[in-house]
């Protein structure tokens, strides 16, 4: 067998490959001996069809399939002889298979480009937010808010006080619009999103209707109800007293603290902890986008297409609609481009430092999981291990710590 290769771009690989006839013919033969023991025609027992009689009537189907695999075996040479690795299925772009002539092939495989890598230890501060004992209180409030009693009142509802009330009527900008189906709302007063609204509760009792106006913050959460001016026809089913229980030691302890002074402790060191992490990760980012910047990288068309094939796969979608038409991905592709252009640049990194992450940070990394997901460390282990999730763990893991070499932080 015969290969040249020549390179018109840093992606792809031209292969033109020459291979005897009579490696055909042999294949070829093969598969007669094959289909003569598996299919079955009439007039002759299982498995004793003669060959010649395989030969002639399967000649044209046997014939596509031996050429296929001839192709693909000398393809696959071709790229071991000439150390190319390829990151899909080649492309025929010529195929001469004329009789008594040795076939010739010609193929455009996708590679990825080598890693040119330029300076990348940038070495960017975290500067995370200072926790003191108003932002450890605040967060207590928040405990004890979550733990908090309701009891219906009869008195005017006041700052504090949840309001439990059915749209009757809802109007925005002028036009009346449909009732939810949920129509009941709750509103704590003095921590809603739209201030106005908390304050025309201010005052309702249980059984009143209240016509409120309002205008939507500019901020407000739902863009197309920024700013717009509405009213609501209230009926008000409850007010209800929020009682926080005191912040005493029975109340750390039935939080899961030793005692108050544990509780202010553990609080603190979870907020500078989660404050840390944040600042990590906003330094990830910018680490990112200069490495990015810093590396222009050229991306095998093949690899983003898998990438937005599975990024469809995972969204429930499909590459074409009902009628065949493609559909446009291109923000998709961008995405695919950028992540694997990212995913390359911190893998060569990765090499060049020998970083690799070891088993305690990823078992580390699964209890969190496991915590979160409220199970157990050996049963969430034993699933991702079943299901291939391991090796996605082990790839987290070991990008977080390039990203730290990059950032200059080292974790305690």
């Amino acid at each position: 067998m015969k290969a040249t290769v020549s390179q018109p771009s840093a992606t792809e690989r031209v292969l033109e490959i020459e291979v005897p006839r009579e490696r055909l013919d042999r294949i070829f033969d093969d598969k007669v001996k094959k289909y003569s023991r598996e299919i079955r025609v009439n007039g002759f027992r299982p498995g004793n069809v003669p060959k010649q009689v395989i030969a002639t009537r399967y000649k044209e189907p046997i014939s596509a399939e031996s050429l296929e695999t001839l192709v693909d075996e000398a393809v696959k040479e071709a790229c071991k002889q000439n150390s190319i690795e390829p990151v899909g299925p080649g492309k025929v772009e010529k195929l001469d298979n004329e009789y008594g002539k040795p076939v010739f092939v010609k193929v455009l495989i996708e590679v990825d480009p080598p890693v040119e890598l330029k300076d990348y230890r940038f070495n960017i501060p975290l500067n995370p937010p200072t926790i003191d004992a108003a932002a450890v209180e605040a967060s207590i409030q928040d405990i004890r808010r979550q733990i908090a009693q309701e009891a219906p009142v009869e008195r005017a509802a006041q700052t504090g006080d949840v309001v439990a009330s059915r749209y009757q009527k809802i109007q925005i900008g002028g036009q009346d619009q449909p009732l939810p189906q949920y129509p009941v709302f709750r509103a704590e007063l003095g921590k809603g999103s739209i201030p106005e609204l908390d304050k025309a509760l201010i005052g309702v009792k249980t059984g009143e209707t209240k016509e409120v106006s309002f205008t939507f913050p500019a901020d407000y959460p739902n863009p197309s109800l920024a700013n717009q001016t509405s009213s609501y026809n209230l009926l008000i089913e409850q007010v209800l007293e929020v009682k926080l229980p005191d912040v005493d030691d029975a109340f750390a302890k039935s939080v899961g603290y030793e005692n108050v002074e544990d509780m202010k402790t553990q609080v603190k060191a979870r907020m500078e902890e989660s404050a840390t992490r944040q600042a990590r990760e906003a330094a990830w980012e910018e680490a990112t986008r200069r490495l990015l910047d810093s590396h222009p990288l050229q991306i095998p068309k093949a690899r983003v297409h898998n990438y937005v094939h599975h990024r469809l796969e995972e969204m429930g979608h499909h590459h074409k609609d009902g009628e065949g038409h493609d559909h446009d991905h291109s923000d998709l592709e961008r995405e695919g481009e950028m992540q694997i252009r990212r995913w390359r640049l911190l893998d060569a990194i990765a090499q060049k430092e020998n970083v690799k992450p070891t088993q305690e940070e990823v078992d580390l990394r699964i209890r969190g999981l496991a915590m979160r997901y409220g199970t157990d460390f050996e049963s969430l282990k034993a699933n991702l291990r079943k299901n291939g999730r391991i090796m996605d763990l082990r790839e987290e893991v070991k990008a977080e710590k390039t990203l730290d070499l990059i950032i200059g932080f080292t974790p305690a």
